[in-house]
């Protein structure tokens, strides 16, 4: 059935008395309706609202006025609320991680079809791998495309020092979240979702282990939920269990570094296609934060000390990234010998001694001269 999601949220709140999650959930019943151009359901729901005193709680996205749950004893809130109109990030991914990532969204969005079939919808995602890679930015991109608030969870609020209150806390985001259309996201997963067999762990974090299984458990199957961690086999076994959908979300392939660099560079004309190209292959490894950084680092540098920016800057910074130069070295020689032979190890078809002299500003003979070289002892 259509719109089920919505209309189980708004039964499921009326026989529980919770005002709240109608209205919310009635907002977002009539914004898909707006969306389908259902205009004659559209004016009735709409005029059941405008009926309603005009102090209850305004759904999420629409108002930034929610009452986001605080921790009891600091009175700082439980979690950050990025609303659709404030969410306006990019994200760049490996086609592999990509389609992954759109196969999660398309079966929330099909969940009335699914629904309708006995299938269910996947409504839990576990985001796992190296730092740097993008699993926060593909929780902002989940919600972005669901045109849903994200929620991120504080841990800094939700980890408490007093006994019992952590788990208190987890309980009351997972009651406030499931009240209105929303993404939870909880960030640095492992700090909650440990191993409970862990023996170096104390016996309230096994407590708040079991606190938030209870919670995912007794989650909506329409509520949605993302984790991220760096650290995947720390997870409690029972933790990795729960979640339908698990990615990895691995290091940049080459085609996703060129369209990162396009991104960062904000698609400057200086750069050709073959330029782009080989700064790929000279990134390969790297995460996309790391290569963010290194090409952030040379924009940067070009402003403060009044130079123009150049492929040969942002390979500057990479090498000094990778540590490659030799520490207080004077040898000029050297130094190049060992940008030279950094390149020529990263794709020796990609860089050519032409390639590398172009880079380097040296001539082709040097740059052949350099990689024969013995390195200096």
């Amino acid at each position: 059935m259509k719109y089920s999601i919505e209309i189980g949220k708004i039964v499921e709140g009326a026989l529980k008395h919770d005002q709240v999650k109608v209205l919310n959930y009635t907002r977002q019943l009539i914004a898909k309706l707006e969306e389908d151009k259902e205009e004659r359901a559209v004016n009735k729901f709409t005029k059941l609202l405008t009926m309603q005193q005009e102090s209850t709680l305004s759904a999420m996205g629409t108002t930034n006025n929610n009452n986001i749950p605080v921790d009891a004893e600091s009175r700082t809130t439980l979690a950050d609320v990025i609303y659709p109109n404030e969410n306006n990030i990019e994200v760049v991914l490996s086609q592999s991680n990509l389609d992954k990532l759109n196969s999660f969204i398309l079966s929330y969005k099909n969940s009335d079809t699914l629904n309708s079939l006995g299938l269910g919808g996947s409504n839990t995602l576990l985001l796992y791998g190296p730092p740097g890679c993008g699993k926060t930015k593909c929780a902002y991109l989940i919600a972005k495309e669901l045109k849903l608030p994200l929620i991120v969870a504080r841990l800094d609020s939700l980890i408490s020092s007093y006994l019992g209150t952590t788990a208190k806390n987890i309980r009351t985001l997972f009651e406030f979240v499931q009240k209105t259309p929303c993404v939870l996201f909880l960030d640095e997963f492992d700090a909650i979702a440990k191993a409970r067999d862990d023996s170096n762990e104390l016996g309230e974090l096994k407590r708040v282990v079991n606190s938030l299984l209870q919670n995912v458990d007794a989650m909506s199957s329409d509520s949605l939920l993302l984790a991220a961690t760096n650290h995947e086999n720390l997870l409690d076994s029972a933790v990795w269990r729960r979640f339908n959908y698990k990615l990895e979300i691995e290091l940049p392939d080459i085609e996703a570094i060129y369209k990162m660099i396009s991104l960062f560079t904000n698609n400057n004309s200086i750069f050709t296609h073959k330029d782009k190209r080989e700064m790929a292959t000279s990134f390969v490894g790297l995460s996309g934060a790391d290569i963010e950084e290194i090409v952030k680092k040379a924009m940067r540098n070009s402003v403060i000390y009044g130079y123009a920016l150049s492929k040969t800057s942002i390979y500057d910074e990479l090498f000094i990234f990778m540590k490659i130069l030799p520490q207080n070295c004077k040898d000029e020689r050297e130094i190049q010998r060992k940008k030279a032979k950094f390149l020529r190890n990263r794709d020796d078809k990609v860089f050519s001694y032409a390639v590398i002299a172009n880079i380097l500003g040296i001539s082709k003979t040097s740059v052949s001269k350099l990689i024969v070289e013995e390195e200096v002892v």
